[in-house]
């Protein structure tokens, strides 16, 4: 569902502070572990020692594909950069991210990506929040003639995310002719019991906001929770229906934290951000136009610290041929506290 380039993806899911171990349990969805504005958290949520200054992402020939390094200074997350390697272990780009903040939350990330062919990019996202939620962000390149991208959130009486739309001007092509139009991405939230439904569209309006109902793209998710883990995701396009089904074990995840949270409120719908860390994951996915299905199914294997942290994860692709099962290394995933 987001956002700007891959490689921030990553980082958007890496950048964040820890939570407490003696927070959440039972809780059937994730969104009840919120933080509120005069809660006891606020926008404070870096325990000392769990917090990883540094994570190392290895391909699977054992050669680094980026490497994300922390500075954060008592509370708060000051900065993070990212460096992209090729094959060969030659650096690609660099990103640097840096924060400011407004009181404990955060109100300001601006992006700096340079790429060794000598091409740079720089960008800016504002946060607004109200009553300790936000309420909107806005994307504007620095370096780059794009127009700015702005998402808006909503939420239901209880609190819980209800809307996100995402509007990105841009350029695209109609009866052969180039046109400027505005990218549509409206994603509704409806929340039952441990289970959150999100129906999503897609559609091109023009500048004067009319909708252009012929490129209106349906897709609907609905995401089961236990535990405040993501143990079921299923989707369902015009092309294909999918269900992605995970295990986890009982540690502590360093992704599962507030600063996550309170700039991306549907963090929910990625399983790396659920309370513990994944063991297994399937996925099952069935294609219309063929009638044909095909499981993919993965392993993952851990050591941890001490306090319960991973230090590695490893993820394995899982086949099994003439009843034999077998596991192929996909990547490696290193942190250091």
């Amino acid at each position: 569902m987001k956002k700007i380039i891959a490689c921030l993806v990553i980082m958007a899911a890496l950048i964040g502070c820890s939570k407490s171990d003696d927070q959440g349990g039972g809780l059937s969805t994730p969104e009840n572990t919120l933080p509120k504005k005069n809660d006891d958290h606020g926008g404070k949520t870096l325990p000392k020692g769990v917090f990883p200054k540094k994570i190392a992402h290895k391909a699977e020939n054992g050669n680094i594909s980026y490497e994300i390094t922390n500075n954060v200074q008592g509370e708060k997350i000051l900065s993070t950069t990212s460096i992209s390697y090729k094959r060969d272990g030659s650096i690609e780009s660099k990103i640097l991210i840096s924060f400011s903040y407004e009181g404990d939350y955060p109100k300001e990330a601006t992006y700096k990506r340079s790429k060794t062919n000598g091409e740079n990019e720089n960008y800016t996202e504002t946060y607004s929040f109200v009553d300790g939620k936000l309420k909107n962000t806005t994307l504007k390149h620095d370096t780059n003639p794009r127009a700015t991208k702005t998402t808006t959130y909503s939420y239901h009486n209880d609190g819980k995310l209800a809307k996100v739309l995402v509007e990105e001007p841009r350029k695209s092509s109609l009866n052969g002719q180039i046109m400027e139009d505005i990218y549509v991405t409206e994603t509704d939230y409806t929340h039952t019991g441990n289970v959150i439904t999100a129906t999503e569209k897609r559609y091109f309006k023009d500048t004067q906001g009319n909708k252009r109902d012929e490129n209106t793209s349906l897709t609907t998710y609905t995401y089961t929770f236990e535990n405040e883990n993501l143990i079921k995701e299923t989707e369902n396009s015009t092309e294909y229906y999918s269900t992605t089904e995970y295990t986890y074990d009982g540690k502590n995840n360093p992704l599962f934290q507030n600063f996550k949270k309170l700039i991306d409120p549907d963090y929910f719908n990625d399983a790396k951000n659920s309370k513990n860390n994944i063991l297994t994951r399937k996925i099952t996915t069935k294609y219309n136009y063929n009638n044909s299905t095909i499981v993919n199914e993965y392993v993952y294997e851990h050591t941890y610290a001490d306090n319960n942290y991973p230090l590695t994860e490893k993820v394995f692709d899982k086949t099994t041929e003439n009843g034999v099962e077998k596991k192929e290394l996909d990547e490696t995933t290193e942190y250091a506290y």
